[in-house]
């Protein structure tokens, strides 16, 4: 007989889901713990039984585990639901908000799940850019979580209005053009961004560029009022030139300034450069010819920029 110990916020469809991976398990909850009735409630600390190797979606249990997650929807009447198409992105949001919304244009069919009472919302893609709003119906103690599913082709998505916490992509993504303004948050879900040539992520908060090398086909990218650490914006345009790889060139804003000066750095024995700082890796990218050819690399930083075409004026 295992034991289980109920946590903030979780009702009998929580612990039935994460247990056994299913709300079905409800009845061997109820069949182990006499004592229990679909109309009582549970409360942090509380111990239930459970019957070993009883599992009935083995895949539900498995994802729980995989990523640490306790399902605690609050409310009795916060149901699961599951959707036909596979699951695109899960979304987390404070538990205080009470709205939330998103810009979306592409192909295919997206599903939402939005985390409370609702059922899941079907929306149509097409050319237009189309707005989803969306008004919480429940309160739940812990962070809201938000689940897209779909078939899809992006061709922009604007996470904006999100105000989300975390987000965490499951499959790689085909997203033409990524907007994340104001995002405070860690950015490894971009790295499975696909075909993507523009990013947004005007006034992001985030300690790790390195993600972003991913996107090789990026032609645009902003990180105008971004706050980041110098020393995390050096080692994100040292790797650029080091795992080059024959990525697009690409226009970079930046308002945080690299180390160092604009100059050409030293070389090896073997002729290959040294860098120490992220000047020295911006003008290896606006000077190496091969990597100019199909267009030019150029790094607007506040007043000044750097590109293959003035590199006499930027010496």
């Amino acid at each position: 007989m295992g034991k289980y110990v109920v946590c903030e916020g979780q009702n009998l469809f929580d612990v039935a889901l994460h247990v056994h991976g299913s709300i079905e398990g409800i009845v061997d909850l109820l069949v182990c713990n006499p004592s229990l009735s679909l109309a009582g409630e549970l409360r942090s600390g509380d111990e239930l039984s459970y019957t070993d190797d009883f599992v009935i979606d083995a895949d539900t249990v498995a994802y729980y585990r995989m990523y640490g997650i306790q399902p605690a929807n609050g409310e009795r009447t916060v149901y699961y639901k599951s959707s036909e198409y596979p699951q695109l992105i899960e979304i987390y949001l404070e538990n205080s908000q009470t709205s939330a919304c998103f810009e979306v244009s592409g192909h295919g069919t997206l599903e939402i799940d939005w985390g409370d009472n609702s059922k899941i919302e079907t929306l149509v893609l097409g050319n237009g850019l189309k707005q989803v709003l969306h008004t919480f119906d429940n309160s739940i103690s812990g962070k809201r979580k938000i689940i897209l599913y779909g078939d899809v082709s992006v061709t922009q998505i604007n996470f904006s209005g999100l105000s989300a916490s975390a987000i965490y992509l499951l499959r790689p993504l085909p997203v033409e053009k990524f907007i994340l303004q104001r995002g405070d948050m860690a950015i490894d879900f971009l790295s499975l961004l696909q075909d993507t040539y523009k990013m947004d992520l005007t006034r992001l908060s985030t300690g790790n560029l390195l993600p972003l090398l991913c996107n090789k086909g990026l032609m645009e990218l902003d990180l105008s009022e971004a706050t980041i650490r110098q020393q995390t914006l050096d080692e994100y345009l040292i790797n650029l030139v080091r795992h080059y790889y024959d990525r697009r060139s690409c226009h970079i804003q930046l308002t945080t300034l690299p180390s160092g000066i604009y100059r050409e750095p030293r070389r090896d024995e073997n002729l290959n450069y040294i860098l120490t700082t992220g000047m020295e890796a911006i003008w290896v990218l606006t000077h190496e010819a091969a990597w100019n050819e199909a267009g030019y690399w150029k790094f607007d930083i506040n007043d000044q920029t750097y590109t293959f075409e003035s590199n006499e004026q930027n010496d």
